[in-house]
């Protein structure tokens, strides 16, 4: 009985592998759904610029690869993503970013993009860049 159940172990361990699942799949995962910007900084002078009161912008990640940037609750834009990874031009590191088609309010390199808990983090990847803080919204 033992044989067997030895034998049949590394099937059962081959089969219970869930090979769909990858990082870059649970990034997605965790990218989709809306997020409201919060604040900005970077650029020349790194002062932090928090959002507007009377301007509520936001972008939503859907599934397919596809995103719509929001003001004030009306679309303004949409197009398409792609994540991948990058070399950040301040770390070295290679790192996840998005890149958007079409390129609107992005640099042209893509953005660093981190995921931390219910905040997202969209970096140009240029010198001088701005890195732009959103929050969850569902």
């Amino acid at each position: 009985m033992k044989a067997l159940l030895y034998a049949l172990l590394p099937l059962l361990i081959f089969s219970a592998t869930d090979f769909n699942s990858s990082p870059e799949k649970e990034l997605h995962k965790q990218l989709i759904g809306k997020w409201r910007f919060a604040s900005k900084t970077g650029g020349t002078n790194g002062l932090p610029e928090a959002s507007k009161l009377s301007t509520v912008n936001s972008i939503e990640f859907k599934s397919g690869g596809k995103y719509v940037r929001y003001t004030n609750g009306e679309p303004m834009y949409q197009g398409n993503y792609k994540l991948s990874k990058a070399k950040c031009i301040n770390t070295g590191k290679l790192n996840n970013s998005i890149l958007f088609d079409p390129r609107v309010n992005s640099s042209e390199t893509g953005s660093i993009l981190t995921i931390t808990g219910d905040s997202l983090l969209l970096a140009d990847n240029v010198e001088g860049g701005y890195t732009k803080g959103y929050t969850r919204e569902n």
